[in-house]
């Protein structure tokens, strides 16, 4: 469905959107979002290591290497997403 499939749907000749709106509205919702679940996240990794009986420098660094390796691990997740997105698009 697209843009013109949805306007004839609403049966409404002068609806209008704004799509620069729209599009950082939604943008700003995920940036937010993302802040949100970085920071427990990180708060989670913390506590892990904490219960292992880490402090200091130890446990900065080990959520640190914990955190990397998790966004390695995302981003592998996204590029297939994303491929898988894109093929899914191209067969229209």
């Amino acid at each position: 469905m697209d843009f013109d499939d949805i306007k004839n749907e609403l049966n409404n000749p002068s609806f209008k959107i704004d799509i620069g709106t729209f599009l950082m509205r939604m943008h700003t919702t995920n940036l937010m979002n993302n802040y949100h679940l970085k920071s427990i996240l990180k708060r989670q990794v913390e506590i892990l290591e904490l219960q292992k009986g880490k402090t200091g420098q130890e446990l900065e660094s080990s959520v640190e290497l914990e955190i990397e390796r998790l966004n390695d691990m995302f981003s592998e997740w996204l590029k297939e997403d994303i491929i898988n997105v894109v093929n899914d698009l191209s067969r229209d």
